[in-house]
């Protein structure tokens, strides 16, 4: 079993920090057996030319440039076959969540916060701007650093659940094998399991410094607005991809849990953390960035939610369980040459389902996404907003990025851009979708 700490292990394998946890990832029955998988270039069943160069024939076999590829992505129905593709086989891993959603989709919740301002260095024209972190786990360059799963697959031979999260009732129940992955290692003869762990109610209950009772009841307010919003959307339903995301959702948020996870994707966005500022008097008060007498009503945030569901490009093979931080860091690392040794495509699947972003080995990264939109624009004092992680107080720094930086956009800060966003921006292709539906303005 590895002996590296549960901080490092989860912001490594799962992108997540994880603070006050247990020190040591130990096999709940018994010692892990010794597997082996390498990362070198795996053979794939279809072969897809480069993404950079071409043959041309007729010109003495001279390699030449491609055309400049255009990405565009919007949500997608991960069961429905893709034309000119193979059909996707019932033993899809997709397809095998969609038996059972309830209990096998991962579920997570973000907040976006965007701003319209005049740039100065670009004369004063309006842009918008969002607010993100740097990438803490090397896969694209900003993420929007407010992602908290609600329900999420860790590996069952987890002796304890991380802080904040508890297994389900029974782990025995609810487990799904690696081998389910299509990334599974084929040289790898024992498997893993996985099971689920969920976000307690108490989650920031009984720290001084993680309790905050008016966040908590913002949170609530939030949850109950969309339960009713959840449920009027499954009724106009009719059992497609959609309404089932939707019920996924749903179930979720029924759960008395869900209201720590409104709460503590409020809490990572930075907007509500409290800062001490110098009176004239010269006395020190205490102030939160964003008051809650200013605060977007509950449902203004409930009517800017999307539902999307995020596809992504994982590693092939995935690591083991046992993997190593460096190990881990080397896969991503020399992930886009392995692509291009194998000939795999760096933006869909064999099934020609487009991936949304990129991945570390967490399988959890496969998620039902529920997103609110906040608009910053006039809401002074935001320049500079600490980042938070979901039960640390170190501030982390956040900063204003424009969509036109994030390639959401093209350089006259309008246009949809069609550049790939993965390196760039985690959520670039869920943010290039709030525009096209005008939930976030240019």
């Amino acid at each position: 079993a590895t002996t590296m700490t549960l901080h490092t292990a989860f912001k490594a394998l799962f992108g997540l920090s994880l603070h006050g946890a247990i020190s040591f990832i130990m096999p709940r029955d018994g010692p892990m057996r010794t597997m082996k998988a390498t990362f070198g270039p795996r053979p794939r069943s279809h072969h897809h030319p480069s993404m950079n160069q071409r043959i041309n024939s007729v010109s003495n076999n001279v390699i030449l440039p491609e055309p400049q590829q255009q990405f565009t992505w919007s949500p997608q129905d991960l069961t429905k076959n893709n034309p000119g593709f193979p059909p996707i086989p019932d033993d899809d891993y997709i397809k095998k969540y969609q038996k059972d959603p309830h209990q096998l989709w991962p579920v997570e919740f973000f907040v976006i916060a965007y701003r319209r301002i005049k740039n100065e260095t670009t004369g004063g024209q309006p842009e918008t701007q969002i607010l993100v972190r740097k990438s803490a786990n090397g896969t694209s360059k900003y993420g929007v650093g407010t992602g908290v799963p609600a329900t999420r697959w860790v590996p069952f031979s987890l002796r304890n659940p991380p802080a904040g999260y508890a297994f389900t009732s029974d782990p025995t129940i609810i487990t799904f094998d690696a081998r389910n992955y299509p990334e599974f290692p084929n040289n790898c003869e024992e498997s893993w399991k996985y099971t689920k762990i969920n976000i307690r109610e108490d989650a920031f209950v009984g720290s001084a410094e993680l309790e905050d009772s008016e966040l908590e009841n913002y949170a609530t307010r939030i949850r109950d607005e969309l339960r009713v919003c959840l449920s009027e959307k499954i009724q106009d339903g009719d059992g497609s991809w959609e309404p089932s995301m939707n019920a996924i959702v749903q179930n979720i948020i029924d759960q008395p849990n869900s209201v720590a996870a409104i709460q503590g994707t409020l809490r990572m966005s930075g907007l509500f953390a409290k800062k001490e500022t110098a009176d004239e008097d010269g006395s020190i008060s205490c102030h939160r960035y964003v008051s809650f007498e200013d605060a977007p009503d509950p449902s203004k945030l409930v009517e800017s939610m999307r539902v999307y569901t995020m596809f992504p490009q994982m590693p092939d093979p995935m690591p083991l369980p046992s993997a190593s931080a460096e190990e881990l860091r080397k896969e991503i690392e020399s992930r886009d040459t392995r692509m291009e040794e194998s000939g795999r495509d760096p933006h869909k699947d064999e099934y020609g389902r487009i991936f949304t972003h990129i991945s570390t080995s967490n399988v959890s990264n496969t998620i039902h996404g529920v997103y609110f939109t906040l608009d910053a624009t006039d809401l002074s004092g935001l320049d500079e907003v600490p980042a938070l992680d979901l039960f640390s107080t170190k501030e982390i720094e956040r900063e204003w990025v424009s969509l036109r930086d994030l390639n959401v956009l093209e350089e006259d800060g309008k246009t949809i851009s069609t550049v790939d966003t993965k390196p760039t921006f985690i959520s670039g292709f869920i943010v290039r979708q709030l525009v096209k539906e005008k939930v976030i303005p240019v």
